[in-house]
């Protein structure tokens, strides 16, 4: 066994080949969720109650763990063990030894899943922290690590198309992009926004309508709405999307960072595109996730010069240090700033770069 995809997980599952240890974490949080529900109903021949021995966090006695690993299943095929947000970093040295025993240990006839959904075992690096690593590399060696990756924005489009035609309503390729897009890709609040819309189409399509009267756009999207509102010298725009911002109660300084944000993927995106590179480029060398991030950063890009979008960083540069030594009226330092950006924009304002 080693480390593998959600698909061969799924797979195996179904064929009914259990490993004796999973650990089964990643960024597409549903996916993690599903997939050890398969688990868990393939193990205990859904006799959850009789044959499930459920621990959360890290609240685990490893002497009852050892002795629940030991049991012959009753009812059920396999007696399941899931420990749900695990973390090993929160375990002691030698208690995380006797669980890699236990694991080691684990008769044929017990399936243990680990399962991660409330922290990330990245700890936003590339790969898991130390004590976490250990903990996966162990399991990989004997059992099956699957990692969950964030969809490709074609993926989650198929994958609410699905959600849809299975509730009995229909949903086109464009809309269901327009709903990932509006949501960011967060799957969670995707499976929660689909199954709304549903509701509320009955067994009929879901329009482009429906999803701009039904879905909040999330913080992100707002946020790249008001920074493409600049640099398409568009005032009233800006500050009506900023007014929306405020009314999701989002932070001045969550704000200011992810209009940042914003602009230097409109820059980055202006360099590659005078530089030939390609949005797959740009994509692969700063690790975006989204294919539409990107191709929204190449499309509002080419109306404006790198050089003046990086004064519009060096604005919003200096209006975190205003925030964060006056105290003067945020909201109107936020707006000052706005209208400082179109000028630069509009070319009415020289650069002194």
């Amino acid at each position: 066994m080693a480390v593998t995809d959600v698909k061969s997980v799924a797979a195996q599952i179904k064929r009914g080949e259990l490993s004796r240890v999973y650990y089964i974490y990643g960024a597409d949080i549903v996916q993690v969720e599903t997939l050890t529900k398969q688990l868990i109903r393939k193990a205990t021949g859904g006799n959850e109650d009789v044959a499930l021995s459920k621990y959360e966090g890290n609240d685990v006695d490893m002497n009852e763990l050892s002795d629940a690993a030991a049991m012959f299943p009753m009812m059920a095929d396999y007696n399941c063990i899931w420990l749900h947000d695990f973390n090993a970093e929160k375990c002691r040295e030698d208690q995380l030894k006797k669980l890699m025993d236990i694991c080691d240990d684990a008769g044929e006839q017990t399936v243990i899943i680990f399962s991660v959904t409330g922290f990330d075992v990245k700890d936003g690096k590339k790969i898991p922290t130390p004590k976490n690593k250990k903990l996966i590399d162990k399991i990989s060696k004997t059992g099956t690590v699957c990692e969950a990756a964030q969809r490709t924005f074609a993926e989650i489009a198929k994958w609410l198309m699905g959600l849809a035609q299975n509730s009995g309503c229909t949903l086109q390729r464009r809309e269901a992009e327009t709903l990932a897009a509006r949501c960011m890709g967060n799957t969670v609040r995707l499976k929660s926004e689909i199954e709304k819309l549903c509701a509320y189409a009955g067994r009929g399509e879901i329009t482009d309508q429906m999803i701009t009267d039904l879905v909040a756009p999330s913080v992100e999207t707002t946020v790249y709405a008001l920074a493409r509102a600049i640099v398409s010298l568009k005032p009233q725009a800006a500050m009506a999307e900023l007014d929306r911002l405020y009314s999701m109660r989002t932070s001045r300084t969550f704000i200011v960072h992810a209009v940042a944000t914003g602009f230097m993927d409109l820059y980055r995106a202006a360099i590659a595109w005078r530089s030939n590179h390609s949005m797959e480029d740009m994509k692969k060398d700063f690790g975006y996730k989204f294919d539409f991030v990107v191709k929204n950063a190449f499309r509002d890009c080419r109306n404006i010069q790198p050089e003046q979008l990086r004064a519009c960083i060096t604005v919003l540069r200096d209006l975190e240090q205003k925030l964060n030594s006056s105290a003067a009226d945020e909201r109107i330092l936020l707006e000052s700033a706005i209208v400082k950006m179109l000028e630069i924009a509009s070319g009415r304002m020289e650069l002194s770069l």
